[in-house]
């Protein structure tokens, strides 16, 4: 059985992944109503070395060429790691 505080956090961290998978999805359907959106292509943008994978520092660059300087290179490398099925450091297309 769980301590109360130990519950408290459990909730809590819960309703943060569910807020965040509701973001996501309303991401993903906005860019499926975008016609000319092409995932390779948005791929092969972020992949500057072209060497067909995306790593941590590739997508802080590119956020960071978009004006996004609010992400840090540690929610980078997490996010990559978090979607690394092979565990090789590296995002391919697939991943």
């Amino acid at each position: 059985m769980l301590c109360h505080e130990t519950e408290h956090r459990l909730k809590n961290f819960l309703i943060a992944v569910g807020d965040g998978e509701r973001g996501l999805e309303a991401c993903r359907q906005r860019l499926c109503n975008i016609r000319i959106f092409a995932p390779h292509s948005a791929f092969q943008r972020i992949d500057r070395d072209a060497t067909g994978r995306v790593r941590s520092h590739d997508l802080l660059h590119f956020l960071r060429e978009h004006h996004n300087h609010q992400a840090t290179e540690n929610e980078c490398y997490h996010l990559v790691r978090f979607f690394d099925s092979d565990n090789d450091g590296s995002l391919s297309f697939q991943e």
